[in-house]
């Protein structure tokens, strides 16, 4: 369902170092101006952006996820980055607004796959095991673990309730219901999201009390 949503990676030999070398490349990408200012953007920035987003797919390919399911992932990222980036483009001067939407845009979805590539590669338990090699408190690490486990619990919940839901249906997706019946459609996906945190809540309470009937520490 989502970019990074299954339980594991592969079994990745030392996750510290993929982990930094993903928060590397994905601060790179980031910070690199993209010619907010007026000035034109930098050649090598394009440049980066681009090594970035190949580092992205060489990730997502490596990690097994074909191009059918790295086009859909991308299609599930591409509109969270055009709502972040896009209208930081305004502040742009007039004459420059269309290059530093561009350049916002590539930007921001280069290092967006950067990261999920690299959430990808190492999956909740990997990402566990990289804070932990690169010495972070027991106590956040133990946090961490407990967030990162709970959304892939939640991305799970989504996909069966999902997967249940279409096989009620007697056509696919419901865009063009929202398109028809906005209010009725909208009214749906609110019961949804509510059913979709009670049981996420309530799976989350099992996983604690087995975790504290295995002896975990309840300090």
């Amino acid at each position: 369902m989502s970019a990074t949503s299954r339980p594991s990676g592969p079994r990745v030999q030392r996750p510290g170092l993929w982990l930094s070398a993903g928060l590397l490349v994905t601060t790179l990408a980031a910070l690199t101006p993209a010619g907010l200012r007026g000035e034109p953007v930098p050649a090598r920035a394009w440049a980066l952006w681009l090594l970035t987003l190949a580092a992205g797919v060489v990730a997502f390919r490596g990690a097994g996820s074909t191009l059918p399911q790295l086009a859909r992932r991308v299609a599930w990222l591409l509109p969270f980055v055009l709502t972040l980036a896009l209208p930081a483009a305004l502040i742009a001067p007039p004459g420059r607004r269309g290059a530093a939407a561009a350049a916002l845009v590539t930007r921001a979805l280069a290092a967006t796959l950067a990261a999920a590539g690299t959430a990808f590669v190492l999956g909740p338990l990997g990402i566990v095991r990289g804070v932990r090699s690169l010495g972070a408190p027991e106590r956040l690490v133990s946090v961490l673990e407990a967030a990162l486990m709970s959304l892939f619990a939640m991305a799970e919940r989504a996909r069966a309730m999902l997967r249940a839901r279409e096989a009620r249906r007697t056509s696919y997706g419901a865009w063009g219901l929202l398109l028809r019946e906005p209010r009725a459609t909208l009214r749906g996906f609110g019961r949804f999201g509510g059913a979709l945190l009670l049981r996420t809540l309530e799976r989350a309470e099992a996983q604690e009390r087995a975790r504290l009937a295995r002896g975990a520490d309840i300090r």
